[in-house]
């Protein structure tokens, strides 16, 4: 996950000015037809930063878990497998060669049923911190909430409505790991046998690692949209249908995408900006020092979490799908 841009601490007139904010900031959106399902997003997300996951560190047999619970999660959607005959796609690294990881790779049928063709891809990383040093509290279990467990299940999320309204381009879906060790799921999977048959196939490739705010922001950047790609141009269109506003900037070593911006592939890698509708510049900074705790113990769900900002990014992210792979 990209560090925030934005240091902040919190003050005690921001703690009085937020609890101004309005309801719709801080409560889930009822779920439509055609809406995200926020609950079902949290409830994975939950479960993948549980303590008891043990911040799903590299090499452990949480790391092993969240995988495997991922992998069923999209054998349930009814993905096949893409690279080899499993969705779960062992690799080895250079200075650990013993131990296999896993990456989770999979792929839902298009409309007619094929899994054959151009692909839309969308991707996570599954990995965190794991343990580490202690906290003030003496926390030391890295949780990854919003890095990336809650991402993870936003790209579920969208993996759910494609299954359920497929488009012509089968869907990809990719959950990358040792994202936190330099991206090394990425180049394993760019450096496997079959990995230029497979990289040319895809038309796009969506990353989904900036966690989700507390608000709805108003203004994104998009990492990999410079040079203008039509994927891009899209998804600044559906952004300002939704009264947002895009930077866009160029590809860069900061997520798994940019393995296959490397190959020439269009990416798209959204992050939220520091404008949200409805909350001052004091009403957000606090939110942030509230929930936004990033490569920290503390980053791990809380019942208060507010689900306005996932949902908009979940909607979002469906809406480029939906679109790109018509």
């Amino acid at each position: 996950m990209p560090r925030p841009a934005i240091a902040f601490v919190a003050t005690a007139a921001a703690v009085l000015l937020v609890s101004g904010c309005a309801a719709a900031q801080i409560s889930a959106p009822a779920p439509g037809r055609d809406a995200p399902d926020t609950m079902a997003i949290v409830t994975l997300a939950r479960a993948l930063s549980h303590d008891s996951m043990k911040g799903r560190g590299p090499w452990t047999p949480e790391n092993s878990a969240a995988a495997r619970r991922l992998a069923s999660e999209l054998a349930t959607l009814g993905a096949k497998p893409l690279v080899g005959s499993s969705l779960l796609v062992p690799f080895v690294t250079r200075d650990r060669p013993a131990d296999t990881v896993y990456n989770v790779i999979g792929v839902l049928p298009s409309r007619t049923g094929t899994v054959t063709g151009e692909l839309i891809g969308i991707t996570s990383h599954l990995d965190h911190l794991g343990i580490g040093a202690a906290d003030s509290s003496g926390d030391t279990i890295y949780n990854g909430f919003l890095d990336a467990a809650l991402p993870n299940a936003m790209v579920l999320d969208v993996a759910r409505r494609y299954r359920a309204s497929p488009g012509d381009r089968p869907l990809a879906v990719v959950f990358f790991n040792l994202e936190e060790r330099g991206l090394l799921g990425a180049i394993a999977l760019a450096d496997h046998p079959d990995a230029e048959a497979l990289f040319a196939r895809f038309n796009l490739v969506i990353g989904v690692d900036a966690g989700a705010p507390a608000g709805e922001p108003v203004a994104w950047s998009v990492m990999g949209a410079l040079p203008p790609h039509p994927a891009a141009l899209l998804a600044d269109s559906i952004a300002r249908s939704h009264g947002w506003t895009l930077r866009p900037s160029a590809p860069r070593p900061i997520s798994d995408v940019y393995v296959f911006a490397s190959k020439g592939i269009p990416i798209l890698f959204p992050i939220p900006g520091p404008e949200w509708k409805g909350y001052t510049l004091e009403q957000r900074l606090f939110a942030m020092h509230r929930w936004d705790h990033y490569h920290k113990p503390s980053d791990q769900w809380v019942a208060d979490f507010p689900l306005v900002g996932t949902a908009a990014f979940a909607q979002w992210l469906w809406e480029i799908v939906r679109e790109t792979s018509k």
